[in-house]
């Protein structure tokens, strides 16, 4: 131990191992700069993953309206429309823009689709679902997507004297297979 006078007190012990002030602020920093680095491992961890895929299917009826649907609605047995775009977008997003465009896909000769949101841009908020395509009038309708587990169900109004393509017949055996 080392003792010094100090004019106001009789005298101060200091333990002679004390560690210098800068070698502290050095043990902090370096303590800080792994523990940042280790919650970026995680975070990028957890983005990279982070994919929702969202199925749906395009379909004819009396109204052109998109809607989260149970995969168990009947409405989802109805015949499909093919080479339709559909475009989830932020509420007030354009396409032509490509401003707050989420997700695009195109329906295949089922009229079944998928909507890939790469991590972290799934939306919660209102959105916008732009479904549009030959044969059919455009459709824009402001829902939310649906919960885990259920679809989304475009129902568009199509034009006079257009006729919904059957799918090819060997793409039907290969879905009767499946």
């Amino acid at each position: 131990m080392v003792t010094a006078s100090n004019p106001r007190s009789e005298t101060t012990t200091t333990p002679a191992y004390a560690p210098k002030p800068r070698s502290i602020r050095r043990h902090v920093s370096r303590l800080s700069f792994v523990a940042s680095a280790m919650c970026m491992l995680v975070l990028v961890g957890c983005g990279a993953a982070g994919k929702t895929v969202i199925k749906g299917r395009v379909i004819a009826g009396p109204v052109g309206q998109s809607v989260a649907a149970s995969p168990e609605d009947e409405r989802f047995m109805d015949l499909g429309i093919p080479e339709i775009d559909i475009a989830v977008m932020s509420k007030n997003g354009s396409t032509a823009r490509g401003r707050g465009v989420y997700a695009k896909a195109v329906s295949d000769a089922w009229g079944n689709f998928e909507l890939n949101f790469p991590g972290g841009q799934y939306p919660r908020d209102a959105i916008q679902i732009r479904v549009k395509g030959e044969g059919i009038f455009t459709s824009k309708t402001t829902t939310y997507l649906p919960p885990d587990g259920d679809e989304i169900l475009c129902v568009v109004i199509t034009r006079p004297g257009f006729v919904i393509p059957e799918p090819p017949e060997d793409e039907k055996k290969k879905a009767k297979k499946n």
